[in-house]
Parts: C-alpha cells; structure tokens; sequence
C-alpha cells in the first residue's frame, strides 16, 4: 500500500511553510468611518486654535456676534498658518495609528512608505507644476480673474508671513496627504471601488472641502487630486504626494504674499 499522505511529519521533522497570506486593510466601510473620524479630529484642532486665538486677542469679549468674530479668525493668516501646521500632530500621528491596527502592517506601510528613484521627484515636481500652469492658462478663460478673496485676506492679515506658509504649505499637505491618499487610499484602494473608484472618491471627497473656492477653481483641485492619487498608486509612497502638494501650495502661497 501507498504511504498515507495524511500522517503527522515526523517526530523533530521541520513542519511545511504555511502559505503566504496578503495583510488585509482595513475594508471600505470601516474606512469610511475612519474618514469620518478623521475629518472631525482635524477641525476639532483647528477649531481649539481659532477659540483660543479668539480669547487671547480678547475678540469675544466685543459685542459682535459669532459668526462675525470666527470669520475674523478664519481670515486672519497666522492664526490659521498656526491651526494648520497644529493639526499634523493629532491627525498624522492617529492615521498612523490606524494603519498600525491592521495585522500584518506597520503605521508608515499601511500608509505608503515605499522607497522611491530618486527621478520620481523631479517627474512628478514638473507634472503638478504643468498642472497649476495649465490651470493658470486657462483661467481667464474660465471666469477666473484673481486670486480668491479669502486666501488674498489671509495674505494681508499675516504680520509673520513665515506662519502662513508653515500652515498652508507644509500644515495642509501633510495632514491631508496622511488622510486622502495614506489612512484612505489604503482601505479603499483594496475594496470594491479599485483604483478608478478610490482615485474619483478620494479627490471628489477632498475637492468638496475646498467649497471656499470658486466652482472653478474645486474642479482644479479636483484634478490634481487624480493627479496626487496617481502619483500615490505609481510609486507606493504617501510622500510623493505629500512633496507634490506642499510644492503646489507652496507657491500659492508665494504668489499670494506678491514674493
């Protein structure tokens, strides 16, 4: 007779490697409750920076009301570099968190820390900078004029322009690199939506926070948010599309304060 295939190995015998099993992230609806969670961790420090700013320059002792006196906070362009640059120490660290949960991944692989060629930065500096550009050629032609009204009075209001840029060009990237394309692209990228559908949620999703902006001007956002996404899913780091952003930002921010 054959030797029974099913007997136990041997006494001392090496046992067969267990097969190899894919770390699974965390599943579509579960991100969204992280998204969720994240956003209200987000303003909730942005709100606890504005509130205190408020107090400490006295603003809610005058007898305007509240809508008048937070709109002041929200135009004024230190204190908003600061509640920026303030948010990457709740939010970044809880994206790693979450991404540390999952078995069989660590904080920084959850959310994309590839090694990258070192070509891949000056590829994908050069595709967002032809992107502001084109969007900068067509916008005469779009209806936009001018720089928006809110980001020019945030540039006037800053008595330490070194502070805005903190916020919106190094504060802004990073928090929402960590969460669109990091603690989301993840768990969505690995679901049913795919990469079409995570690359249309994730951009739509981040667009629809900028409604400060013209329509114009969230479509803009809209498309460099497919191409952060992209850059994401090429070269498997959160920190290209982290440098793409800032670099964006960047010299937004420049052009507003007229350097």
């Amino acid at each position: 007779m054959d030797e029974n295939p099913y007997l136990p190995p041997a006494i001392g015998a090496t046992p067969p490697p267990l097969p190899f099993a894919v770390p699974s992230p965390w599943n579509g609806w579960w991100t969204l409750l992280w998204a969720l969670v994240l956003l209200v961790i987000w303003q909730l420090v942005m709100t606890v920076v504005l509130m205190a700013a408020g107090f400490q320059q006295g603003l809610f002792q005058d007898r305007g009301s509240l809508e008048d006196t937070l709109t002041t906070l929200t135009l004024d362009g230190d204190i908003i570099g600061v509640a920026a640059f303030s948010a990457i120490f709740a939010v970044c660290p809880f994206c790693w968190f979450l991404g540390s949960r999952r078995p069989g991944f660590t904080g920084w692989s959850y959310l994309g820390n590839e090694r990258v060629k070192w070509w891949s930065w000056p590829v994908w500096g050069a595709a967002t900078i032809a992107c502001a550009v084109v969007f900068g050629l067509l916008s005469p032609y779009l209806g936009v004029e001018e720089n928006d009204e809110s980001m020019m009075a945030m540039a006037e209001s800053t008595d330490i322009p070194f502070l805005l840029y903190l916020g919106v060009g190094i504060g802004a990237p990073l928090v929402e690199e960590f969460i669109f394309r990091g603690a989301l692209w993840r768990g969505w990228r690995s679901s049913r939506l795919g990469l079409a559908g995570t690359l249309v949620l994730t951009s739509f999703l981040w667009a629809a926070l900028h409604v400060q902006y013209p329509l114009i001007t969230i479509c803009y956002i809209f498309v460099l948010g497919m191409l952060l996404g992209w850059a994401r899913e090429k070269t498997g780091s959160i920190w290209v599309p982290v440098g793409m952003h800032a670099l964006n930002n960047g010299l937004a921010t420049l052009q507003m304060l007229q350097w």
